[in-house]
């Protein structure tokens, strides 16, 4: 068990001295506060920001227990710490307020010391898994900005500013500066923002960073202030081309350095682009036919046709004898012909070569261009390959093709028909093997993210239906009072019947009592677990009202506990929609609870179908404390919630549901007057999602 550092709020001395024994035996910190007060007060000092969990006693001398958890959970502060009631009160009463009241756990006095450590560990473990999801989304977001931003941007100066500018922006840091680095090695500020930070003197550290090549946490000292700040290198081909230092406040920790890490690869790549378009610029004469030929190489995702593009590249700008493409195997590392130029020499399609063999084996392992006007004369030569051709090589030029420091094969083209080689033609067939290379790469990445996408697809569905297991948990409470009834019902004449002597008429009274509840009992189970077990996923023509009657069936404990009047005005004569049901249960569900959970003083619930415009409209209003505009218009995010509690995904799936039958749903609420959902799903439609076609979450 991880440690973590535990409040203990108990007035019993022996209980706490009991549970800091406990507690520190599996490696937690104990802080304890004997009252209500004192505990509030420990929260409110600087140790508030490292309590991990609190252990909250309900019947404390100054306050109650349920008063403090309402004031934590209030407190931006410490709402996110998870409380733990433990009290001698067993009453169901006392436990739904203290869970009303925002906590998280509830154990009961005299309570099994392991259970306790086991309920300790779960809500620690159930925490830290919340603070790591949050912070991987939190980086891949920033990582999905950061290269949307700089992805737009081409000419090297729109690159540096953009990048920064998204950098501080998805960081939330006050000033930041990106250099470039000069032939000589010194670092040069090309971009800054530092309005409110001079960040003059963090130069040296971008180039002891830059030196280095490890990225490094720093304080810099402003105006006589001291700012926390991060530098990492931007690196292209495993070299550092510049540098990138943030400045201000809360600072940054070892992940956000990795992140800003990763943020300096994609920025480095993308001054890498930025540097090539401006040196096509310079030579616009020269190498306008080379950008067109690279814009259609780069622009498939299919091999065979990007090779075979790239070889008529090659006969377009270089005027050769013969020419080959080679790729390498990713397994055995042999060196494979693809592609050549001519139809003559296609016989050596397949050769293989070992690696390291001849200059085509040399320049992919050496990651090195090789240009030879009389190639037979070099020890590297393979004289093989022209008996294979038919061709007599003079001349060759070989360029790698090189992605991320590796080489993963490369483009030969032999004998130049107007003279020997230069070196400018090496630089052409160079910047045409780094096209090639990114778009071998980009059709490899397409078929790993299409195998991501239907990962992402399998994830939905359980996204899905960990949905249906969090709101089936919601009504878990009303579903046990509701299958309670029976069960006491048939142990009430069964009991009559075995232990005492009556007539045979009212024994078969008793018996055909216990039988009908028991069909109850079969009719409530069955009910969750239709509910409950995955969807099939499969479209048919649906009852809109039977679909909200089984739902109010469901939720109809929650419902009476929570003292809310249900009003249907479902319409007669509504058509059947082509949708999945049991998607639509889980949406109606979800709405309905929602609305009950926003009313736990009672109030209404008024369910209204009608069909309108070639539409079935579901209106579920409630009387509540509705909404203001911005959690209106963020209502339907994923993790977004106005609960104290909650996973805030119930709205983003329900919203991914209902768009994939083709639908909408929107909210009408505001302060004061309850909200009102309108769910709207076309009568006349065929293509709804099915099983592989998952519900889309809205981000």
């Amino acid at each position: 068990m991880t440690s973590a550092t535990l409040l203990v709020v108990d007035d019993d001395r022996q209980i706490a001295e009991f549970l800091n024994d406990l507690l520190r035996q599996f490696g937690h910190r104990v802080v304890n506060a004997y009252g209500g007060q004192e505990a509030l007060d420990v929260l409110a000092s600087p140790e508030a920001g490292v309590v991990d969990l609190i252990l909250l006693d309900v019947l404390l001398p100054d306050m109650s227990g349920t008063d403090v958890c309402q004031r934590v959970k209030a407190s931006p502060a410490t709402a996110h710490i998870p409380v733990i009631m433990v009290t001698g009160l067993d009453r169901p009463a006392d436990k739904t307020r203290g869970l009303e009241l925002g906590a998280d756990d509830y154990v009961t006095k005299p309570f099994d010391p392991k259970e306790l450590v086991a309920r300790v560990g779960a809500m620690l473990r159930l925490r830290r898994a919340e603070r790591e999801l949050r912070a991987r989304n939190r980086a891949l977001a920033a990582l999905n900005a950061v290269a949307d931003t700089i992805g737009r941007a081409v000419e090297l100066p729109d690159v540096l500013n953009t990048a920064l500018d998204q950098v501080l922006a998805t960081l939330d840091m006050e000033a930041g500066t990106i250099t470039l680095t000069h032939w000589d090695g010194s670092q040069i500020p090309a971009a800054r923002r530092w309005q409110a930070l001079d960040l003059s003197s963090g130069v040296e550290t971008a180039e002891q960073v830059a030196r280095s090549g490890a990225p490094a946490l720093l304080t810099l000292s402003v105006r006589g202030r001291e700012h926390p700040a991060a530098c990492v290198p931007l690196r292209s081909r495993d070299r550092v081309v510049g540098t990138l230092l943030v400045a201000g406040k809360p600072g940054i920790d070892s992940a956000g350095l990795e992140l800003l890490g990763a943020i300096g690869s994609q920025v480095g790549g993308a001054i890498e682009r930025g540097r090539l378009f401006d040196a096509a610029q310079r030579r616009s004469d020269d190498l306008a036919i080379l950008n067109d030929i690279t814009r259609a190489v780069t622009s498939s995702l299919d091999v065979d046709m990007v090779l075979a593009r790239a070889m008529r590249s090659i006969r377009e700008i270089l005027r050769v004898e013969a020419g080959s493409l080679i790729l390498a195997d990713e397994d055995t590392g042999e060196l494979r012909f693809r592609k050549t130029l001519n139809r003559e020499q296609e016989m050596i399609v397949d050769t293989t070569l070992r690696p390291g063999e001849g200059l085509i084996g040399q320049a992919v392992a050496t990651l090195d261009p090789i240009l030879l006007n009389d190639a037979p004369s070099d020890a590297r030569f393979a004289p093989h390959l022209d008996r294979i051709t038919g061709v007599v090589t003079r001349g060759a030029l070989v360029a790698p093709l090189i992605v991320k420091g590796r080489a993963i094969g490369a483009i030969e083209v032999i004998n130049k028909l107007d003279g020997p080689f230069t070196h400018d033609d090496l630089e052409m067939l160079q910047f045409l093997a780094a096209s090639v290379a990114v778009a071998v790469e980009n059709a490899r990445l397409y078929g790993e993210l299409a195998e991501f996408t239907r990962q992402l697809e399998r994830s939905q569905e359980q996204l899905i239906q960990a949905e249906k297991v969090a709101a089936t948990g919601r009504l878990a409470a009303s579903i046990a009072h509701e299958i309670n009834n029976p069960l006491q019902a048939i142990h009430n004449c069964l009991h009559l019947v075995t232990h005492r002597k009556m007539e045979p008429e009212k024994e078969a009274y008793y018996l055909n009592l216990a039988q009908e509840e028991v069909q109850r009992l079969i009719h409530i189970v069955q009910r969750t677990l239709d509910f409950y077990r995955p969807s099939q996923g499969r479209p048919t023509l649906t009852d809109v009202n039977n679909v909200i009657e089984s739902v109010l069936a469901l939720a109809n404990k929650k419902v009476e506990h929570a003292k809310v009047r249900v009003h249907r005005r479902l319409s007669p004569d509504l058509p059947k929609p082509n949708a999945v049901a049991d998607q639509l249960t889980q949406v109606f569900l979800n709405l309905i609870v929602n609305a009950v959970e926003a009313m736990p003083g009672g109030g209404d619930l008024a369910i209204t179908t009608l069909h309108d415009e070639g539409h079935v409209r579901v209106r579920i209003s409630d009387t509540g404390p509705g909404l203001n505009a911005e959690e209106a218009k963020r209502i339907f995010e994923p993790f977004y919630t106005t609960k104290r509690s909650g996973t805030g995904l119930g709205l983003a799936v329900s919203y991914g549901i209902i768009q994939r039958h083709g639908g909408e749903i929107t909210v009408d609420s505001a302060p004061g007057r309850g909200a009102t959902f309108i769910v709207s799903l076309p009568v006349n439609r065929a293509d709804v999602a099915a099983e592989d076609e998952r519900p889309a979450i809205r981000v």
